[in-house]
């Protein structure tokens, strides 16, 4: 999987993605019948996502190639954010679409230089036009193709496998990193467990279910 805004690539995969997609559907009651439901036309979907930006590229779960510094990222997506409509790609799931951003938080918090980060977006409905253009910000790379146009390259792509820790008594991220993937680097697994583990990443609880990306 790659996450794609524009053309710049999300260096860091969150360990998860949200969609939301509803229905513009309506009740009415009918004499004789009862309530009925209308069918609406669909609600603009939106996506949201979290992770990091990292000062120093790290290849256990760092994208491929090189990375932008973490205030670039910000600085471009800032960008994005105030001059109209981005392409949202998500390789290898349904999502490629125009959207806008309609929040984008981001903030340092482990004094390391790295930037966390959350952000959600709202599909882009163009009325009345029959193309839609999409901001350039000039610092990333090329798009990638629609899915099923380079059949070599998705098969490429390595999958990321995933297992599940419950946290004990004396457990670190620091440890349980070093115990289960080899590395002592904790900050995918803070990543992936934001929601969890609350702001503070040395405040885990015993008996916490935590998922361990690359397990």
């Amino acid at each position: 999987m790659e996450i794609w805004l524009n053309n710049i690539s999300i260096p860091v995969l969150p360990s998860e993605y949200q969609v939301q997609s509803s229905q513009n559907n309506q009740s009415e009651t009918i004499i004789g019948i009862g309530e009925v439901s209308l069918k609406g036309k669909r609600n603009l979907m939106t996506v949201s996502f979290s992770s990091f930006f990292p000062l120093r590229r790290n290849s256990s779960y760092c994208r491929r190639g090189s990375i932008l510094k973490p205030l670039q990222y910000v600085d471009a997506i800032e960008r994005m954010k105030q001059t109209g409509t981005v392409k949202l790609v998500i390789t290898g799931s349904p999502i490629r679409m125009d959207c806008t951003i309609e929040s984008f938080e981001w903030g340092e918090n482990d004094g390391t230089g790295d930037i966390f980060y959350s952000i959600s977006f709202k599909e882009y409905r163009n009325v009345g036009a029959s193309k839609s253009s999409v901001a350039q910000d000039g610092l990333g790379e090329s798009a990638p193709p629609a899915d099923g146009a380079n059949q070599e390259t998705a098969r490429t792509v390595p999958k990321v496998s995933t297992q599940e820790y419950i946290v004990k008594k004396g457990d670190t991220l620091t440890s349980i990193a070093k115990r289960l993937t080899g590395s002592s680097n904790w900050k995918p697994i803070y990543t992936a467990n934001r929601a969890v583990i609350g702001g503070n990443p040395n405040r885990i609880k015993v008996g916490q279910k935590l998922v361990i990306p690359g397990g």
